[in-house]
């Protein structure tokens, strides 16, 4: 009667979205560390439009969800996990700009990571000479501090590959 059930689907899916069932949407959520459990800190200034999203996998290393690191008081910031690979997707829409990069790194007990992200203009030849234009790009840094002593944390810029059933983020 209705598109063949396609109308009742979409108002079940509708119901969840508003009543905030949003783990069903986003799949397997990220398992952060409990208060007793080695942890590190991973930190990014807010700015509108701005996520920070830690992916999970399954067990045959394919994409199985995301879950949104949390804001508080200006911050999107959250502990994690500590010893293995934490990947992660920093996204930001700012007037019609669009950036997004999943990267990944591996956290040490103890330590703090404040992401810092950044646009950047190049010229750019068109086909004719007089025809050029600035290419945009945007990156991302990680600043790992422990005590007082502070460094760039080496990350791996990561790209989605796609398979039959099976999407996977690899360098």
């Amino acid at each position: 009667m209705y598109g063949n059930g396609r109308f009742g689907l979409t108002l079940l899916a509708g119901a969840l979205a508003l009543s905030g069932c949003t783990s069903l949407f986003q799949g397997k959520q990220y398992q952060f560390p409990r208060q007793d459990e080695p942890s590190a800190t991973v930190r990014l200034k807010y700015e509108s439009g701005t996520n920070l999203d830690a992916m999970t996998f399954n067990e045959s290393g394919c994409y199985a969800g995301f879950t949104p690191l949390p804001y508080t008081e200006g911050f999107i910031q959250s502990p994690v996990a500590v010893d293995k690979e934490l990947v992660l997707t920093y996204r930001q829409t700012v007037g019609g700009k669009f950036c997004q990069i999943p990267f990944s790194f591996t956290p040490q007990a103890g330590a703090s990571y404040t992401l810092k992200s950044g646009y950047w203009t190049e010229p750019k030849a068109g086909l004719l000479p007089i025809f050029t234009f600035n290419q945009q790009y945007c990156g991302l840094g990680v600043v790992k501090k422990i005590g007082s002593q502070e460094s760039i944390e080496p990350i791996k810029q990561l790209r989605i590959k796609t398979a039959f059933a099976c999407l996977r983020f690899v360098e």
